[in-house]
């Protein structure tokens, strides 16, 4: 099929008239009595220069630049397959550098530019608490009712405001029990989101009160795994943690709000007393601004409703301002620095794949100078030979490209398995129109940043030195200098690269000797949540616990068996304030504060943590007698930092708390890492689970220490649970090593990102060494072999040639030290236990760098040299 206004199409047309004009003006002429050859030479000289009026035709149409482009295109795809290993290692080494860079900016695109799943998502913001008082600071703190309450009453500046908090159900009835992830809500969540159920309904206002939150929202997918999707599940009555609830509605796919996990919707029901309750923390709140509120209108507004509370509330609201941040932010900021490093560590990844390829292609340019050296001579011009040059490095760039999304998609694809638990919205990491569109935008200016070096050179050749040299290829002391130079960047970078490579691994080396304060080795954990009306007193939780543990101590190769709230390097701990005997608190609302744990008898033997004063917990701590609390030493520290705390009181809540017990000191423990491996110990207290009367205390987390493999009970403990609660779901079955390895997965993450950077960086930057090095000794074997043939020591020309490509290394060590200082100030958040300047990493660095290019110059100068002295001696010999 023709397409008319395709320039060969019309080119042929344009050739057609032309033929047809002249044959015509030749046919008047014979008729005139004119021979047809005499006819035919004056047609054509009355015409005039065929090509030229062609050229000048095609020039007013302007397509002219796609013509030559294609043809350009085309020769440069011939010029190619000639070379097809030339070709392979550019477009390999290409796909490597945009394949890469394509990974993380989907990543980064997904994380931080990308917009949230919700109508007007600019508009979600969070609001906490900024707590800001002598014994804590937190400018996240979780807000309590009473001030979410007001905030939702007295506020100007939201539209909609909404709480939420996280909690786990007990699915029973159908099948075995299984635990599923959930949120319990307030009525505006829905609403506040804009998002409406897929299927039926969400909650109405009044069913957001105590007695009438009975109702749930399920997801999509629970919809489907659960109920087989099907369409009449509303007003099905399940059971949730004991307890009947109706399924009103069924929410959108790909919707889990605000954890990925999230499978229902409860409503929290909350009564006045708790709305009223300013002294617990345990809500998270976020809103929607009004359409012509800024973020910044919204802090200051509330920052004066604060102020007007803790005029209102001395005691609870002395050092409470508040903290409005956009949701996007609240999701992506604890991130953003480490994907900008990584960015900016693939980028300059990149940078190194383009000297590369730039140093390939002026090899490639040495060997065709007598080619460019003819077309210059014929005619052409310099800058249709540099265009030529850099079509066939955007053709090399575009096919890298091609290769590169492949590659790009199989990396997605791991790191959405590894990053899992360390990055938000990894579902929605995919090749992308935007992503598409970055690859390649990149691979064209990656292909202008490599081919420019060439093009400028074929554009600075002699062409009477070219041709004068025959076959051979002439020296150019400019391309060995360019090439030099892109070897300085080369390592430059690389050094920049395996610096921040090198400060990750010796951070994550300190991260992993940090003693955690308890011994992980040979403990298995599992969840099990006692829930629901046989379980809504304290001593029928108790007594649960106790029946389970006899039960696990009995069995095989089971040393000792306990049950905590939450076990360590879990990132979930809840603070409370305390009355210390004797001590008023300095200030309105300064009370003194402290993590807490609720733990079983045996707990502190089971892990292995050090009693260090006093005695432990046990089943005799009843309700009924005098009421105990452990504390750790770093609270000991803090708050008796000069006495015994043994046998002191200490009461929860603020001095005017007096219905609450006073609690005796009756032991001190050694500081465990609860949160994470980097995060220091913070004063902590331990309630023995028989005298913690709160709803709190429901215990969760159960460590069980065997002799043997820890896996090897797993299969007994569901029985153990099961005899006691069959409809009790036994969950999150792993050995405690497993528990401290997830606990520094974002860690391992980056270094296992930065560590395949900085080989990649450190293999192209041996490439590149190895190139010049190689290229050096063919642009002087004339000069080798005259040493060698008056005298020169093989020793002493190798060490000319190794001195060349080691002071090109040098160098870029040199500029890569320099350049690391920038790189590793942003990596501050990243790294622990070590400098960001760290000596010891630069100057490892910097001699493992001198080792690789030392070793690349001495391999291929051993391998150049005496075939480059026996080349010329053979030339002499021949010439005499």
């Amino acid at each position: 099929m023709k397409i008319p206004f395709w320039p060969r199409a019309r080119k042929n047309e344009l050739g057609e008239e032309i033929h047809s004009h002249l044959q015509m003006a030749a046919t008047d002429r014979v008729a005139r009595g004119e021979s047809a050859e005499r006819a035919h030479q004056a047609a054509r000289r009355e015409f005039g220069n065929v090509t030229l009026v062609e050229q000048v035709t095609r020039d007013q149409w302007g397509t002219r630049w796609l013509e030559e482009f294609l043809q350009d295109l085309r020769y440069a795809a011939r010029m190619l397959r000639k070379n097809p290993g030339f070709a392979l290692i550019a477009i390999l080494t290409l796909a490597l550098g945009i394949g890469a860079n394509t990974a993380i900016f989907s990543v980064v695109y997904t994380v931080l530019l990308k917009a949230l799943p919700y109508p007007q998502a600019d508009r979600l913001v969070m609001v906490y608490e900024d707590v800001r008082l002598p014994n804590y600071q937190n400018k996240k703190n979780e807000p309590s009712p009473g001030n979410f309450s007001d905030w939702m009453s007295q506020n100007a500046v939201f539209e909609s405001m909404a709480a939420y908090r996280n909690r786990s159900f007990n699915l029973s009835g159908e099948g075995e029990p299984v635990r599923v992830e959930g949120e319990l809500v307030t009525s505006g969540f829905f609403t506040t989101l804009q998002i409406k159920a897929a299927l039926g309904r969400v909650f109405f206002p009044q069913e957001d009160r105590p007695g009438n939150s009975r109702v749930i929202v399920i997801s999509d997918s629970l919809w489907k795994s659960r109920f087989g999707s099907d369409i009449q599940v509303l007003g099905k009555k399940i059971l949730l943690d004991g307890e009947s609830y109706s399924i009103v509605g069924v929410m959108p796919p790909g919707f889990r709000f605000p954890d990925p996990d999230d499978q229902l919707w409860a409503p929290m029901g909350l009564s006045p007393a708790e709305l009223g309750n300013r002294g617990s923390h345990f809500l998270l709140v976020f809103a929607r601004l009004k359409p012509e509120i800024t973020l910044a209108r919204a802090q200051a507004e509330m920052n004066l409703l604060a102020r007007h509370f803790t005029e209102l509330y001395p005691d609870t609201n002395t050092g409470v301002s508040v903290n409005v941040l956009s949701l996007h932010d609240d999701i992506a900021g604890p991130v953003r620095p480490a994907l900008i490093v990584l960015a900016v560590a693939v980028g300059l990844v990149l940078l190194i794949v383009c000297a590369n390829a730039a140093n390939l292609l002026l090899a490639r340019a040495s060997v065709r100078q007598r080619e460019m050296a003819v077309r210059l001579a014929l005619g052409a011009g310099r800058a249709r030979i540099a265009r030529q040059l850099l079509t066939e490095s955007l053709l090399l760039s575009l096919l890298g490209c091609f290769l590169g999304l492949l590659l790009a998609q199989w990396c997605i694809g791991a790191l959405k398995v590894l990053a899992a638990s360390n990055l938000p919205r990894t579902d929605e990491f995919t090749l992308n129109a935007p992503v598409l569109i970055f690859s390649v935008t990149l691979s064209i200016l990656v292909g202008i940043a490599f081919g420019a070096a060439p093009a400028l050179q074929a554009g600075r050749a002699s062409v009477h030195e070219t041709l004068k040299s025959g076959g051979r290829e002439s020296s150019s002391g400019s391309r060995l200098r360019m090439r030099g130079l892109l070897v300085i960047l080369e390592t430059a970078l690389g050094a920049v690269i395996v610096i921040g490579a090198g400060l990750l691994l010796r951070s994550f080396l300190q991260i992993e000797h940090v003693p955690l304060g308890f011994q992980p080795q040979g403990v298995l954990s599992f969840r099990v949540i006692p829930r629901g009306e046989r379980y809504s007193q304290p001593s029928q939780r108790a007594a649960f616990y106790q029946q389970v543990l006899e039960r696990l101590d009995s069995l095989p190769s089971v040393r000792s068996a306990a049950v905590v709230s939450f076990i360590p390097l879990t990132l979930v701990r809840g603070s409370k304030g305390f009355t210390i005997e004797g001590r008023a608190p300095t200030a309105p609302g300064q009370i003194p504060m402290a993590g807490y744990n609720i733990v079983t008898p045996g707990y502190f033997g089971t892990m292995r943590i050090n009693l260090l004063q006093g005695r432990d917990f046990s089943w005799g701590d009843a309700p009924q007698t005098q009421p105990v609390i452990m504390i750790n030493e770093a609270m000991a520290k803090t708050y008796w930092p000069n006495e015994d705390p043994l046998g002191q009181r200490i009461r929860q809540g603020g001095p005017d708390d007096h219905e609450l017990p006073w609690l005796i000191i009756s032991g001190i423990v050694s500081d465990v890492r609860e949160f994470d491996p980097v995060t220091a110990p913070r004063p902590t207290m331990y309630f023995p689970i028989a005298q913690f009367a709160e709803p709190a205390g429901i215990l969760r987390d159960w460590v069980v220490r065997t002799d043997d493999d820890p896996q090897a009970i797993a299969a007994n403990l569901r029985g153990a649970v099961w005899d006691v609660d069959k409809d009790l779901p036994v969950t999150r079955i792993r050995t405690m090593d497993e528990v401290r390895s997830m606990s520094v997965a974002s860690p391992r993450l980056n270094l296992l990102l930065f560590g395949l950077f900085a080989a990649l960086a450190l293999v192209l930057a041996t490439i590149g060494i190895y190139g010049v090095t190689a290229y050096s000794v063919a642009q002087r074997t004339r000069e080798i072999g005259i040493r060698v043939a008056l005298g020169a020591r093989s020793n002493d020309v190798l060490r000319l040639v190794i001195g060349h490509g080691a002071r090109l290394a040098l160098i870029g060590v040199v500029l890569g030290m320099i350049g690391a200082f920038a790189l590793t100030r942003l990596m501050a958040s990243m790294i622990y236990g070590v400098s960001a300047v760290d000596p010891l990493t630069f100057f490892a660095v910097a001699f493992l760098l001198a080792v690789v290019a030392l070793t690349a110059c001495y391999i291929r100068s051993d391998f150049s040299v005496p075939s480059s002295v026996r080349t010329t001696l053979f030339c002499f010999s021949s010439m005499s």
